[in-house]
């Protein structure tokens, strides 16, 4: 009784086997021996037996990795031919952040200029720090505009 056993359960394995390559079209020994529960130098063995019968038709790879059919088909579909295009980088004006820029450097050019006219008039030091600070915040709002509309060209 215990060989009826094991040759029936040799004819299942076989048969597992089988239906995992022809019909469910897996090629990975790995794959194959964890849905059969075996180890891969078994799977290699079976399928090398049912190719040696004429019941697979096919070949196992050198790495003895994969195992393909010999009746594998070549699809119908067309071919799409890949078209890779590079990403653009779009030109901004950056007319208005220039300006801002330089209306800031000027004002405060200015500022600094009516704060040593203090000889003149004693308010002209208040009227010179406040231009002098509202310049710096019109200059930085420039270079955040500026940083921000105009992206490097030569990203590689």
């Amino acid at each position: 009784m215990v060989i009826d056993q094991t040759v029936s359960n040799y004819e299942d394995v076989r048969i597992k086997l089988y239906q995992s390559v022809v019909q469910g079209k897996i090629s990975s020994l790995e794959l194959i021996s964890q849905m059969n529960e075996m180890d891969e130098d078994s799977v290699r063995q079976l399928l090398q037996e049912l190719i040696d019968e004429g019941t697979i038709e096919g070949n196992i790879t050198e790495d003895g990795k994969r195992f393909f059919l010999a009746d594998a088909k070549v699809s119908d579909a067309p071919i799409i031919l890949k078209h890779y295009s590079e990403p653009e980088i779009g030109k901004v004006n950056t007319k208005t952040a220039k300006i801002l820029l330089l209306t800031g450097f000027l004002m405060m050019v200015a500022g600094s200029i009516l704060r040593g006219l203090i000889i003149i008039h004693v308010g002209m030091e208040n009227a010179g720090v406040a231009l002098f600070m509202i310049g710096l915040v019109v200059l930085t709002a420039g270079w955040i505009q500026f940083s921000r509309s105009n992206p490097p060209s030569n990203i590689k």
